[in-house]
């Protein structure tokens, strides 16, 4: 499978960021557990802190109930109930606030029992202030023994329960925040440790992936670059026979334009079937033209009858409809002679020749209306055949235009052609002036051997520059060779003399030169990183 390089880093480093994302989902799970467990916490609190107020209050009241026995004076005692209203007030809003906290089953057992304890003990505290403010002492002290200090008691042992359901229940909470503590902490560690050995995994396989097919690429450029030296001896031995083979070209240029001239004799005829098969093909067109007309002109025939087989069933319907009604009118006419008796015998037998009359227009009508139906659905399928008819023709019209415009076009191409091997026959007697100019080329041919000789060895020094990138040092060192290849003297055909002439007294054009001349090719002209690597 093919992975551009920028592909590969960008999949490293999303990989990466999936495991830190899960990282940072695992954590923030963790912290949302720790979070529902301190507001856990915090609610118990609250209930400990608003029953704590309740039982303060409580014992507020208590003590200020006992205070109105014990003071005597009319000051004292006000201040004592004060004191005991705002105590009851202070209890009233404890007992409310711990209503509209959340609550477990137990807790809203216990609670509701506080509250049935405190509503039944309130009406005999108060009997009992009442009592003291009468002077009434021995009866308020009876009852206060009696009633009062049981029932508190028990209201201060109700709110004990509740305070140890909701510590009992701080404790549990207090114990798995702690253990979600501790197994958040282990399992960030090992999903840590999961993600160092991931990161490393990742990266060691991006840099294998890059390195391994550049160094493939290479070795490849390498090996390239010693047939390159090899190719270029090998040019130099080919320009010889190029030598050579011009002699044997000439000879065969003349053997070509005498070809050439039999080859525009036949395309002067060709011109001529060419025009002749375009006026067919016109009169073609024509008669296409003239089809798709009549066929326009039957399919409007064709609506016409199906026009008028829909107004005649619309007749049949109407003529359907009377025979019908004259039916019901005869069956209400013999109805009638029946009750008339003999007096109207005469007029039932007239009656049912009237309604078998009626019943055979209905038939009749019927009939009609099917074989209308049938000629509406025929004269449907002769507008479809027509239509499909027409548009054979339209498209036979437009094959006969192209055609037409196809056999203008050959006809231009083959006057085109004609004087296009008129003006080659004119070439070929040029080409063998440019033959006895290959020689020379053929000198020039050794001297770009040479310059690819040069190419070839600039080729190994950038090999060696990236191997050196990537590797950190330079592992084709000892692959490198003499790259000045020479061929033996076997390899130029007979006859073919080497010049002694220095490159610079060729006749080279401008082109040529800008041809041959060395070019610098950097290391990233040689392997784009952004294409796809071939081994991976």
């Amino acid at each position: 499978m093919k992975i551009k390089l920028g592909a590969r880093i960008i999949f490293g480093f999303g990989c990466t960021l999936l495991v830190v994302i899960a990282l940072m989902i695992v954590s923030m799970y963790n912290m949302y557990l720790m979070h529902s467990k301190l507001q856990e916490v915090s609610l118990n609190t609250e209930k400990i802190k608003q029953v704590n107020i309740l039982t303060q209050s409580m014992l507020k009241v208590r003590l200020d109930t006992r205070g109105t026995m014990i003071f005597q004076d009319a000051a004292t005692l006000e201040l004592e109930n004060n004191e005991k209203a705002a105590a009851r007030a202070a209890m009233d809003a404890a007992r409310k606030s711990v209503h509209n906290l959340p609550l477990t089953e137990e807790e809203k057992a216990n609670f509701q029992n506080l509250e049935d304890n405190i509503t039944a003990a309130r009406p005999f505290n108060t009997q009992v202030a009442e009592l003291a403010t009468a002077k009434k002492f021995t009866e308020a002290a009876a009852l206060l023994a009696d009633k009062s200090d049981p029932m508190s008691r028990e209201g201060i042992a109700l709110i004990n329960r509740f305070v140890d359901v909701a510590e009992k229940r701080n404790a549990e909470v207090n114990r798995s925040a702690f253990q979600t503590y501790e197994n958040s902490f282990r399992l960030l560690l090992v999903l840590g440790m999961i993600f160092v050995l991931f990161a490393f995994g990742i990266a060691y396989v991006i840099t294998r992936s890059i390195t391994k097919p550049v160094n493939t690429i290479a070795n490849s450029l390498n090996e390239g670059a010693g047939q390159v030296a090899a190719a270029s001896s090998q040019l130099s031995a080919t320009a010889g026979q190029l030598s050579q083979g011009s002699a044997e070209q000439a000879s065969a240029i003349e053997e070509t334009s005498s070809t050439l001239q039999e080859t525009a004799s036949m395309l002067e005829q060709n011109n001529a079937n060419t025009k002749q098969a375009v006026q067919l093909s016109e009169q073609a067109k024509e008669s296409a033209d003239k089809g798709n007309n009549q066929m326009s002109e039957m399919m409007a025939s064709i609506q016409e009858i199906k026009k008028s087989s829909d107004q005649i069933s619309k007749i049949i319907k109407v003529i359907d409809d009377i025979a019908f009604q004259t039916n019901i009118l005869a069956l209400n006419a013999a109805i009638e002679a029946a009750r008339a008796g003999d007096a109207g015998a005469g007029f039932a037998v007239v009656a049912e020749e009237v309604r078998n009359l009626a019943q055979r227009s209905a038939q009749a009508a019927q009939d009609t209306t099917t074989i209308i139906e049938a000629n509406i659905e025929l004269s449907a399928k002769g507008v479809n055949i027509a239509e499909k008819v027409r548009e054979a023709l339209a498209e036979i019209t437009t094959q006969a235009r192209k055609v037409s415009e196809l056999m203008g076009e050959i006809s231009a191409a083959s006057q085109e052609q004609a004087q296009g091997v008129e003006q080659v026959n004119k070439a070929m007697s040029q080409v063998g002036t440019v033959t006895q100019q290959n020689a020379a080329n053929a000198e020039e041919s050794a001297s770009a051997a040479e310059e690819l000789n040069a190419q070839a060895d600039n080729m190994r020094k950038i090999v060696r520059e990236l191997s050196a990138l990537v590797n950190g040092n330079d592992i084709l060192k000892n692959q490198t060779g003499d790259l000045e290849h020479r061929v033996h003297p076997s390899a130029y055909p007979s006859g073919y003399v080497a010049s002694n002439k220095p490159h610079s007294n060729i006749a080279l054009t401008n082109t040529d030169k800008a041809a041959m001349k060395t070019k610098v090719i950097s290391p990233e002209d040689v392997i784009p990183l952004e294409k796809d690597p071939q081994h991976f």
